[in-house]
């Protein structure tokens, strides 16, 4: 039985890897405390005690300043890997980095590992940064790292800040009353690669099974799509009443972000898959019931 170790399973997606590790025979799941990542002594004390053969670092910041966003993505892994070499140095580390990280396409081609990285704002730098740091110290100690570089991933149910949460939450709060339901949004023009969240769970899950350390993985579809595209299509879905949604506010900053899933095909033996349907459907379900219950209250 493999012992596995999760940073941040409090937080959307470690706690939805926790949930799906959790539910196999083969897989003994642990949760780190957050105060595990805040000193080395205490980050070699978990690892020491927990003897994980794994850990999945999920843990981090999406939003806050410039500091902020260096404390909790980049030395808290600088802190976890320096910790895993010295503490656990048979143990594999699994980063949840970011699209963030590759910055703005001049031509539009889908984004490759091997790519430059020139992020846009602070937390793709320091999601880039937090990756080279875990890296370099595998060159320096040999310990064994992948780094999943996750698109735009999306859930039935909202969770954080990004629009596709958003617009869920805000469309069952306006359902909850009489028609019309209309939904202020900022711009919706960016084109994204949208990831359903169980193609993360399971690119985590093909790491584990396969032992694969040797780098960077997209985390990808390969297919763009207008973030207004994905809003409209639950849309759809809801009551004949219909959705309005309004735009305001300044074009996206990064107005295309779309990767390359040949090597996590390669590497990981699959392709996130590109269509939505199922998970469309899933968050419109999600969308009437919250109506429901926010009216029925």
């Amino acid at each position: 039985m493999k012992r596995v170790l999760i940073t941040g399973a409090g937080g959307f997606l470690g706690g939805a890897i926790h949930r799906r590790l959790a539910g196999r025979d083969d897989i003994d799941v642990i949760a780190a405390a957050r105060t595990d990542l805040r000193d080395r002594a205490a980050a070699e004390a978990a690892l020491s005690q927990a003897g994980p053969d794994v850990v999945v670092h999920a843990a981090g910041r999406t939003y806050g300043s410039a500091e902020a966003f260096y404390t909790d993505n980049v030395a808290a892994t600088e802190i976890l890997a320096g910790a895993i070499a010295a503490s656990a140095p048979g143990c594999g580390l699994i980063l949840l980095g970011s699209a963030a990280q590759y910055g703005r396409s001049a031509d539009r081609t889908p984004w490759r590992e091997s790519g430059p990285c020139e992020p846009l704002d602070d937390y793709g730098t320091s999601k880039l940064v937090a990756e080279a740091a875990a890296f370099a110290e595998a060159t320096r100690s040999g310990i064994r790292v992948t780094a999943l570089r996750v698109f735009n991933v999306i859930a039935p149910a909202p969770s954080g800040e990004q629009a596709f949460s958003s617009f869920l939450r805000k469309v069952a709060g306006a359902m909850a009353g009489p028609p019309p339901w209309r939904v202020e949004m900022g711009s919706l023009a960016a084109i994204r690669d949208f990831v359903a969240v169980e193609d993360v769970l399971e690119a985590v899950e093909r790491v584990i099974d396969r032992d694969v350390w040797d780098g960077p993985i997209n985390i990808c579809s390969g297919v763009g799509r207008p973030v207004r595209a994905v809003l409209e299509a639950v849309s759809r879905g809801l009551p004949a009443a219909g959705i309005e949604i309004e735009e305001h506010g300044p074009p996206p900053t990064l107005d295309w972000s779309v990767g390359d899933p040949s090597w996590c095909k390669a590497r990981l033996g699959f392709r996130p898959s590109s269509d939505l349907t199922g998970l469309v459907e899933q968050a419109g379900a999600w969308v009437r019931q919250a109506a429901k219950a926010s009216a029925d209250a």
